[in-house]
């Protein structure tokens, strides 16, 4: 599995540190590495996901700054989580099933097991992950920040770090990193084709509020609309939440897709096809030809 010259490392003994003095050590150290490519998609030429927090569908719909964004696109009514709580949904989203994973605790999956990872690899279509504030590339504990004590970073909300596949790569975890590098790899042209970025835990609405989400939302992507280093070829975006708030009720969740790969006419309207966060694996899939896993993506509905 991985990369055949890849490093294999001890999970909890290297990529866990939190102490100031350690954080900057290992940030000094840490291997980070930005591939780029450039595999012409079917619909598509690069994909980007963002997960926000906890929020209903209707109230999602009713906050201004998303509001907004769902005229810069396409409104999916009809698009559900998975299930509750949180982590088995990023982990959905990193290899369309749960493997068992019901809860936000500590999880590893085995070696063994495949992810979209594995697929885009074969393809040579380059791929990374970009969380907010986390301490340095390829960590896998969870950051309280040490000046306020936010809860900033969690290893629950990275789809593809509790895969032992790629959590025990050194050059996977490589292409696990901080927003910081999303903005240096944006201005040097060295974005993925593939990418997964998760806000910090107030951004995301998790410790905070759909308003706080919606305005973080607006603010990070109204320009990167706009910006030809992001906009290369063509650009799909998914905007969407890990979960509704209401457990009791269906876990329909607010997303919309933007980015210049969305046809003009399409921009503004509304999808009530039913879509789920395996959808987002499909989609992929279909576009770059990838197969499948073998999972849930087999029979996941395509946003295209």
């Amino acid at each position: 599995m991985g990369n055949s010259a890849s490093t294999t490392v001890d999970p909890g003994t290297m990529y866990t540190a939190t102490a100031s003095a350690s954080i900057a050590a290992a940030r000094a150290t840490a291997l980070t590495l930005s591939p780029t490519s450039s595999v012409t998609g079917k619909t598509f030429d690069r994909f980007v996901q963002i997960f926000l927090e906890n929020q209903d569908f209707s109230i999602a719909a009713g906050d201004p700054n998303l509001a907004y964004l769902a005229t810069k696109g396409i409104l999916l009514n009809n698009y559900y989580s998975i299930t509750h709580p949180s982590q088995p949904n990023y982990v959905a989203a990193g290899g369309a099933n749960t493997f068992g994973v019901i809860d936000d605790n500590f999880k590893r999956i085995d070696a063994d097991t495949e992810t979209i990872v594995d697929l885009l690899e074969a393809a040579q279509v380059s791929w990374g992950i970009y969380q907010e504030d986390m301490p340095y590339s390829g960590f896998q504990g969870t950051y309280v920040n040490q000046q306020n004590g936010a809860n900033d970073y969690v290893r629950k909300h990275n789809p593809l770090v509790s895969y032992d596949s790629v959590g025990t790569d050194i050059n996977r975890l490589a292409k696990t990193k901080n927003f910081t590098l999303f903005n240096s790899d944006l201005a040097s042209n060295k974005l993925p084709q593939w990418m997964f970025i998760t806000p910090n835990m107030t951004n995301d609405g998790h410790d905070s509020s759909v308003t706080v989400a919606g305005k973080w939302a607006r603010t990070f992507l109204d320009p990167l609309l706009s910006n030809p280093n992001f906009n290369q070829g063509r650009t799909l975006i998914v905007l969407t939440f890990d979960e509704s708030e209401n457990y009791l009720a269906a876990n329909r969740v607010f997303t919309v897709l933007l980015g210049n790969a969305i046809p003009s006419s399409k921009i503004g309207t509304m999808d009530s096809t039913k879509y789920n966060h395996y959808s987002l694996i499909k989609t992929v899939e279909d576009n770059w030809g990838l197969g499948n896993l073998g999972q849930n993506d087999v029979s996941a509905v395509p946003f295209f």
